[in-house]
């Protein structure tokens, strides 16, 4: 695998002291998304920043090389957890990491935690599917919806984080039937990425698509990609249940002790009010913390859907370690029902 090395520019609001740290970063997430709050870490410390960008492979880069970075940033803190049970992190010491993120977005021992999540959603036609035919993850597998479901690959990250979730909190032979239900009802053979999904609704190549929220509000921010949000709409599938599952990205400190200092005063970075609202901003995710309102478009998702307002959704919480434990049995059963298989 060939890793993608950036080297994020330090911006010198401030001299530079002799002594000042350089914070190595491993990442698979978007690059665009992380930048700017590397530049205002730098802007705020004087500390550069140097981050290899992965498009996949993040945990095994780790296994290979557990103290080449600080920091490991992802957009699945499944993997962390994975990582966790690997023992390739430490535990970070930060009451103001502590004080801002929420007990449930918190590794129990301070392995790791997360910044901010996104739901998994239903993207559904506006012209061909009412909200009012929606319910459930379950429901996806009734015959009204044979030939009319999109979804990228089941082996992908945010697939694998939700499957696993629904063998977590359903069982697992309630899940496989779910899966299976769901494999049989595709209008196509799974691809792409999750706007592509809402393209294929927007070219009526599908109507219902599983994909992460936050795409919706990237989609409407882009001239090129507005047309596919144009033509789908967001619901939040279980509300009158257990709720929606969420895919949460995090951060954790690598077994590197260099750095340590500086390592942990990006995690604080983090969860500053000021970076939780450029994450919803930036990213259209939800944060975890942070005073100002989210954008408009967050807030827009889920628009009178009973028992969501301004974004607001019941979330079904699964442990990530319950998570993690589902993902050899997951991939198991994706195999068994040859999910990626061409239609």
């Amino acid at each position: 695998m060939t890793a993608k090395l950036t080297l994020v520019v330090c911006v010198l609001a401030l001299p530079l002291a002799a002594s000042a740290a350089e914070l190595k970063v491993l990442t698979d997430r978007t690059e665009s998304h992380l930048v700017p709050i590397f530049k205002a870490f730098e802007k705020a410390t004087g500390i550069t920043v140097k981050a290899v960008f992965l498009e996949k492979g993040l945990l095994a880069r780790l296994q290979s090389r557990p103290t080449e970075a600080d920091l490991v940033i992802t957009k699945d803190a499944d993997l962390l957890e994975l990582a966790r049970g690997k023992n390739l992190l430490q535990p970070f010491a930060s009451p103001a990491v502590e004080k801002a993120v929420p007990a449930r977005f918190r590794d129990p021992k301070s392995m790791y935690f997360s910044d901010s999540y996104r739901a998994r959603v239903l993207f559904y036609s506006r012209d061909r599917v009412k909200p009012e035919d929606l319910s459930s993850y379950a429901a996806l597998v009734e015959k009204r919806w044979k030939g009319r479901i999109c979804i990228r690959s089941g082996y992908h990250d945010y697939n694998l984080s939700l499957f696993g979730q629904m063998f977590a909190a359903y069982g697992k032979e309630r899940a496989r039937r779910l899966i299976a239900g769901l494999r049989a009802n595709l209008a196509r053979t799974p691809t792409g990425s999750d706007r592509d999904q809402a393209r294929a609704i927007h070219e009526k190549k599908c109507d219902v698509a599983i994909a992460n929220s936050y795409y919706m509000g990237i989609m409407l921010s882009s001239k090129e990609q507005r047309p596919w949000g144009e033509a789908t709409r967001v619901f939040f599938p279980d509300q009158a249940a257990g709720g929606t599952f969420i895919l949460r990205s995090g951060l954790a400190l690598t077994k590197a002790k260099a750095n340590l200092k500086a390592a942990t005063q990006f995690l604080e970075h983090v969860v500053r009010d000021e970076t939780q609202d450029l994450i919803a901003n930036l990213t259209f995710a939800y944060p975890v913390s942070g005073r100002r309102p989210w954008p408009k478009l967050t807030r827009d998702l889920g628009a009178g859907q009973r028992g969501v307002k301004d974004g607001l959704f019941k979330i079904h919480e699964v442990p990530l370690a319950e998570v993690a434990k589902q993902r050899d049995a997951v991939i198991r059963t994706l195999d068994e029902l040859k999910f990626d298989k061409p239609l």
